[in-house]
């Protein structure tokens, strides 16, 4: 939600809320790192989007995917795919939004 409202209202004040999810995901890794990897990952990726990022970005957002359905988390390897989709459709590439279901 913090991030759809940062990237909805470009205020920047909600990217702490993100950055406060961050912390609690990365510390969650260390007790359970197939619960909780591809969340993270989504989120960095979904972060380095709304900062312009666009190569780490994509990048994570393929370590996402990757990580959500190497652990069989099927609707949020779903998520990922989607997000990765509108990510590449806002960026201009039809090409690769079009691989990821958009």
């Amino acid at each position: 939600i913090f991030l759809a409202m940062a990237h909805k209202t470009n205020d920047v004040k909600w990217m702490s809320k993100v950055n406060k999810a961050i912390l609690k995901l990365e510390s969650f890794i260390q007790a359970c790192k197939v619960n909780c990897e591809h969340k993270l990952l989504l989120l960095q990726a979904e972060k380095s989007s709304f900062w312009g990022q666009k190569e780490i970005a994509s990048s994570k957002y393929e370590l996402a995917i990757a990580a959500a359905e190497r652990n069989d988390f099927i609707q949020e390897h779903a998520i990922a795919h989607e997000r990765a989709g509108d990510f590449f459709l806002r960026n201009g590439d039809a090409r690769a939004s079009q691989y990821y279901g958009k």
